[in-house]
């Protein structure tokens, strides 16, 4: 046994069995801004050896201020292969996957079967309906965290076993009802705060499976200093855990309303972009830069930031219709 490790070990909670399941444990991190990579960074300090990181963002400065594992040589690059460096420095002995896309049904479909817990690190409440169904449908548990300005929330889901995410919130809010932290700020050790309460979870979770605290919601404000909890129960009417119709699996809109303002198209389906092919094309039009694997460009006003699976971040268009139009004019053949 790792002997880095001999402190959690004495732990009657742990033990040296309980160690060994951590070390065989496969757990999904479904976003790698602060929540997900602090909540990443601590399951793999405790001895979860086996991480995949999904993230579709990129380092941007105003990250740093409430993101550990990444530095300012870090902007620029894909968020989560910049985080899957730095955990296989702080571990070589662990096992780091590094997804960059984005987390659709079908990305879901095909991950959530293959790990033993999922963790939340997103950053829009649409993309953690696709993670409860998947999770649900495939019978993983999983932990929902959030956070904005001062405060986050928490709550282990196990399906079958207590409620899920949309017994706690049945339908999606309306796209822009929800602030983003864009809007309303994000106090910088708020995600580290909540995403040592995560992982806390997700060690029981991993270790002691349905003992642990199912339909508790805690809520959490570190400015105020006061902690919560609400308890969820399971609705009877459910149409995820218990009606089984899993609609955000399928597909959605191709228009995502990230934090921070900005409009994430989705290709049509599976793409492989020829970026340095695009680049060229667009270099007459506007100021185009390539780098870290990922296309930029400055065209009428906003800011496009191209993936080579045909994702794009558009900047400085609100309207969904416009954003999209943009899409199809540049990029799209």
């Amino acid at each position: 046994m790792n002997g880095r490790f001999l402190r959690q070990i004495v732990l009657p909670q742990v033990g040296a069995e309980g160690q060994r399941r951590l070390a065989r444990k496969r757990v999904l991190v479904a976003g790698c801004g602060a929540l997900g990579t602090h909540t990443a960074e601590a399951l793999l300090r405790a001895g979860v050896r086996h991480l995949v990181l999904v993230d579709r963002d990129l380092v941007e400065e105003h990250n740093l201020h409430r993101v550990s594992l990444f530095g300012p040589a870090d902007v620029g690059r894909p968020k989560a292969e910049a985080a899957a460096e730095r955990l296989r420095a702080l571990d070589p002995e662990a096992q780091i996957e590094a997804h960059v896309v984005h987390f659709d049904g079908p990305l879901a479909e095909e991950l959530v079967p293959t790990v033993d817990l999922v963790v939340d690190g997103l950053d829009n409440l649409e993309t953690r309906y696709v993670v409860n169904d998947a999770c649900v449908k495939h019978e993983k548990p999983w932990v929902y965290t959030a956070v904005l300005a001062t405060y986050g929330l928490t709550m282990a889901i196990w399906p079958e076993r207590g409620p899920c995410l949309r017994c706690l919130f049945p339908n999606p809010p309306a796209p822009g009802s929800i602030p983003t932290c864009a809007e309303a700020g994000i106090l910088g050790p708020v995600p580290k705060a909540l995403a040592a309460l995560q992982a806390g979870l997700a060690l029981r979770l991993l270790l002691r499976g349905p003992e642990a605290p199912l339909g508790t919601l805690l809520y959490l404000d570190l400015w105020e200093l006061r902690v919560q909890t609400v308890e969820v129960k399971r609705n009877p009417a459910c149409p995820t855990c218990v009606g089984h119709d899993f609609a955000f699996l399928r597909e959605g809109s191709r228009v995502v309303f990230l934090c921070g303002d900005v409009l994430q198209i989705l290709p049509k389906g599976k793409a492989v972009l020829d970026l340095g092919d695009l680049a060229a094309r667009l270099s007459a039009l506007g100021r185009v830069e390539l780098r870290h694997g990922v296309l930029f460009a400055e065209l009428e006003g906003t800011a496009l930031t191209v993936f080579a699976d045909g994702r794009a971040l558009v900047k400085g268009v609100k309207d969904p219709q416009r954003a999209q139009a943009l899409y199809d004019q540049y990029i799209a053949r």
